[in-house]
């Protein structure tokens, strides 16, 4: 498995909202600050970007993808003085949604948000810049996705809020995968160095062995190089030293299993991640995350266990308002 993937499955992408807008001249729309990331899709028409902020407007063309990883405060609008619907917020109406803004659209715009469940130590959107934007002459491999998303959306199939987020899951894979590919590994911080010869294979490595007792001189070894230049090149791509990203890797683990496996000990995960002792591993945790891992796992089952009911109450209303 590669870094990225390994990556993607221990913090859980949760594609939670999409919505497909169709705006009338002169329109706008302003979305309230996010939590998680935002993504935009102007399917239809042109227009421009504001970012909270930001001092200038980022033109957007017909088929142009945005992304926002710290869903900041921002603004989509046809002219530069449009008006704006504000404070919107993405989840008002429901997990998929289909806005009529207007009986003559202009414009149609897809919107969703990439939310992660235990996030924790492995901040994975800190390494986006504030906007990803993807041209339209830049996205051919995304269109399929986006049509399919649009699609699901108009049918009205059973379980399309499903198929959504699957499909969703796929567009955030893609995109960063592009936004590599137009700005090169070189500026793309820890994405970029994925694709590097020797950080990404020391990458593969603690993604894969986090049990095994690394050192910078081991990892070195381990791709063929010195290790002062390991280090060097490892904290420029990366943006941190490798031992402290190890450091984190290992927590972020460690979130995961108590979350999704609580028949596991704290002692098994503890080795599982390579700390020697279970005393050593609950230090760290805390230090880290400023709760001891037993209360992190009770606390997070709780929270989970009333979602789960509130979500099965609401198909159990929303089955009887259909009969």
């Amino acid at each position: 498995m590669d870094s990225l993937s390994h990556v993607l499955n221990t913090v859980r992408l949760r594609s939670s909202v999409y919505c497909r807008s169709e705006l009338g001249s002169p329109w706008g729309l302003h979305f309230a600050p996010r939590s998680c990331a935002v993504f935009h899709v102007l399917h239809r028409g042109n227009g421009y970007l504001c970012v909270e902020g930001d001092a200038g407007l980022l033109p957007l063309r017909e088929g142009d993808v945005v992304l926002l990883p710290g869903g900041e405060e921002h603004s989509i609008l046809e002219t530069p003085d449009a008006p704006l619907f504000r404070n919107l917020e993405l989840d008002q109406w429901g997990e998929c949604a289909l806005m009529r803004w207007s009986d003559a659209p202009t414009a149609v715009i897809l919107c969703g948000t990439f939310d992660f469940e235990h996030i924790g130590t492995y901040a994975l959107l800190k390494h986006l810049p504030r906007v990803v934007h993807i041209p339209r002459s830049d996205n051919s491999a995304l269109n399929s996705i986006l049509a399919l998303m649009a699609s699901e959306a108009e049918a009205g199939r059973p379980a399309k809020e499903v198929a959504l987020r699957r499909l969703a899951d796929i567009l955030f894979i893609q995109i960063i995968q592009r936004w590599v590919e137009i700005e090169g590994i070189e500026r793309c911080g820890w994405f970029g160095a994925l694709h590097d010869p020797l950080i990404g294979r020391a990458l593969e490595l603690i993604h894969a062995q986090p049990q095994h007792p690394w050192t910078v001189a081991a990892l070195a070894r381990a791709v063929a190089c010195s290790r002062s230049f390991f280090a060097a090149r490892f904290t420029a791509l990366v943006g941190e030293p490798p031992m402290e990203y190890l450091r984190r890797w290992r927590l972020q683990l460690a979130t995961h299993l108590l979350m999704e496996h609580a028949h596991v000990s704290a002692g098994d995960i503890a080795a599982r991640i390579g700390y020697h002792s279970e005393a050593a591993f609950s230090k760290a945790f805390k230090r880290s995350l400023g709760i001891a891992p037993g209360a992190y796992r009770k606390r997070h089952s709780a929270a989970r266990s009333s979602t789960g009911a509130r979500d099965a109450n609401g198909i159990m209303n929303r089955n009887s308002a259909n009969r």
